[in-house]
Formats: structure tokens, sequence, C-alpha cells
């Protein structure tokens, strides 16, 4: 598997910046130079672009359409009212909508996304994946990511809505936040306090001081973590394993040529055709001798549901009728296949492995689904447990709830398997 190099484009007069990961998911330190010495860094690497933040809008449109193609037709006429900018030059990417029907959405100049795609060209580089900087900021319940990189400050809260201002404006921007915050809070009682985590170096941390103690007075923690490696490895590490929005979509989508001399293929053509054919018939043979197995498996249940209830008389689905006069009921279900408790509780154990700092109170495996009650020393230790989880690729982790109890964060986590 090759290595991935990350570039992120600065959005002024400063050099690029660019990471490598490895297969085994490891980062390296932040370089910084010029394109020709990203495009030598690059060589038998996959790619991926990353737009700087300030440069472009991201938005959260709620569109009741569905396919891509009319979501993007679409698009630049839901959000004109809220872009300065005529929208006849912009570019409008978006990423599925999430549970509550928003979709995401990233608004760049075509210019400007133009620009950086015949840099790389230039270079001799074609990015696999074009996504924005702030896709890298950590999505949590209840809480408000901070990230401050030089004059510049990147704010994800906690519905998944972006800010980007400039560091004289964070105390104004944080203050409107937490006000919207309390007034959510007066009207739904279901709205927990909010939490914020940031992400700086020890300048700032320093500048920010005074900041970070009065908050402590309007939301339920602060806590602020020092980027020895600067923001690109850290923004890299979540870019890795979390989704976000391709740039590259629409009249930026990269197209595939295809020039194929079929002389020499004709042959192995053929053969791939016959298989197919053989492939067919084989199923089509399959599936008539399970169906002629299912009709007997029917016409056995209809015997023994008039043997054992003569009142009974015949049923479309005896399955059902046998399972109703056995007391079984209409909910329950069957699992013929797919992981269960054992596959659930081994994969738990190899993410536990990785985050030592967990404690367990409770377990519960129900139809399924494994619900777990922990105690955990902050926020971003319960995201990498559901982080190690939903790598697996068998199962689909979710944080349920984060709520602080004196020292320590009372989580409660809920497993569930990929469907097939």
């Amino acid at each position: 598997m090759p290595d991935t190099l990350i570039l992120r484009f600065a959005s002024r007069n400063e050099p690029l910046d660019w990471v490598v990961v490895d297969a085994a998911g490891q980062i390296s330190e932040s370089f910084c130079g010029s394109m020709a010495e990203a495009a030598n860094a690059a060589r038998n690497c996959k790619l991926i672009a990353l737009a700087p933040s300030d440069s472009v809008l991201r938005i959260n449109a709620n569109i009741p359409l569905k396919g891509a193609t009319k979501i993007r037709q679409a698009l630049p006429f839901a959000l004109e009212e809220q872009i300065a900018s005529d929208i006849d030059t912009q570019h409008f990417a978006f990423s599925k909508a999430d549970s509550n029907g928003n979709i995401p959405v990233a608004v760049v100049e075509n210019t400007l996304l133009t620009n950086w795609l015949d840099q790389l060209a230039a270079a001799g580089l074609k990015a696999e994946s074009f996504r924005v900087a702030n896709d890298g900021l950590p999505a949590m319940p209840a809480t408000v990511s901070i990230l401050i990189e030089n004059s510049t400050v990147t704010i994800r809260d906690y519905l998944g809505e972006y800010i980007v201002s400039d560091t004289d404006s964070l105390p104004l921007v944080l203050d409107m936040l937490l006000d919207k915050h309390s007034e959510t809070m007066e009207n739904d009682a279901s709205v927990v306090p909010v939490n914020i985590i940031a992400y700086c170096n020890a300048e700032s941390h320093e500048h920010f001081s005074e900041l970070w103690q009065r908050l402590r007075l309007r939301a339920e923690t602060v806590e602020t973590k020092i980027l020895t490696s600067g923001a690109l490895p850290f923004l890299a590490a979540q870019l890795i394993t979390q989704d976000g929005v391709n740039l590259l979509q629409g009249r930026f989508k990269p197209t595939t040529q295809l020039n194929i001399k079929w002389g020499p293929w004709r042959v192995p053509a053929v053969l791939l055709a016959a298989c197919f054919v053989l492939a067919l018939c084989v199923e089509g043979l399959n599936f008539w001798q399970l169906t002629a197995a299912e009709a007997s498996l029917d016409k056995a249940a209809s015997q023994v549901l008039l043997e054992t209830f003569p009142d009974a008389g015949s049923s479309a689905d005896p399955w059902a009728a046998l399972q109703s006069r056995l007391g079984a009921g209409t909910s329950g279900t069957i699992t013929v296949s797919g992981p269960g408790f054992d596959e659930t509780i081994s994969t738990l154990a190899t993410a536990f492995a990785t985050t030592p700092d967990l404690r367990m109170q409770t377990m519960a495996f129900r139809n399924g689904v494994l619900d777990l009650q922990l105690l955990a020393p902050d926020v971003s230790a319960l995201d990498k447990l559901r982080q190690q989880i939903s790598d697996s690729g068998d199962f689909a982790a979710a944080i349920q709830s984060a709520n602080p109890d004196k020292d320590v964060i009372k989580g409660r986590i809920q497993i569930t398997a990929v469907a097939e």
C-alpha cells in the first residue's frame, strides 16, 4: 500500500506545507517548501490536496431532493442569499446528508480551484481528492473544537457548522456561540452544556490564558491541547479517518481516458463472457433449487401447523402463524448471518487495548446492539475508542452521550454491525 502525501495550499504568500502518512498510519513531521519540492516528496505516493480554510465557505444546506445531479443543480439557488459573490463564479461541492438531513457544502471560487489544480498539473501531480483543511477538526458531541494557527482561527461547533475568523475576533465569536447555546438550553431541556477544546501552539495558549479562564465560567469544560508538531500533522490524522467534502466533483471531477486496442484482448474477452454466462447458469440452477427447497419447507410448516393446531386453518405464511401460536410474537427476528456477540466483544477488546484510560461501567447486548457505559478522562478518549471500533470495517460505533462528572466524562457508546 503506497504512502499518502497530504499537501496544503497557503491562502497568502506563504510556502506550501505537507506531511506523509505511511501504510501503518504513522504521520511524518510537517515540511514546508515550493511545489517542486512537494512534487519530489510525492513520488510513489497518493496525493490528497487541501484548500486553506479561509478560502472556502463551509455551510450546511437542507434540500429535500434525491440524487446528486438534482442537489448539485439546486445548491447555488438555495444558498444564493448567503453568498456575497456571483453564484456563477462559484463551485459548489457537497457530501452525503447527516441524520438530520443537513448536507455539508463547500463553496469556492472557480478561478481559485482552477489555479490550485493548474499548479499541481504543472508539477506533474494529480490529486486523488481535494479536501478543505477544516475537515480535519474533530466532530464531537456537545463540543466546540477550535484551531488557532498564526493569525487564523477555525471553529467547528457541535452542530457541524464552521466559522473562520482572525485571532482578534476569537473572544467575540465564542461569546456569540455560547449565548446562542444558552438560549437553546433554556428552550430545550434535552440540550446538554457545551465543552470547548482548543488546539494551538504554546504561544497562543499563553496569549489567550485569560480567555480560557473566563470561558470556564460559561462552558462545562475548557481544555487546551498544545500542538508541538504544528497544525497539519494534527489535521492529517483526522482527515485520514473521517469523511469530508471532496471539491473534485461536477465540472472538476477527474476524467478517465481509456485507449485500448482490443485485438490482443479478443480471446480473453470471449473467455470472460463464457465464464459470465456459465456463472449465470449456475446461479439460476441454485435459485431453482432454493425455490424448490423453500416450497418444500413451507409445505412442511403448513402440515405441522394443522397437525398441532387443527383450528388454525390454512395460512399464507405458515412460519409466522407458528411463531405467533408458540408465543414468539411478531416483532422478534432471527439472525442468520453477520457478526454476533463474540465478534462484537473481540472488536471491542482490540479497541480497548489502544485506549487504556477508559473504564467500563456497564455493558448490555440486545438484538445485535452493544451498549456501553464508560468513564473517560476526556471526550477525545471516547472519540478515539469510537474511531478504533469503526476502523474495523465490520462495526459502526456512535457516541450517544458524553457528560462531565467531577474530573471524568461519563459516556455512552452504541456498537452495531455494519450491514453487508
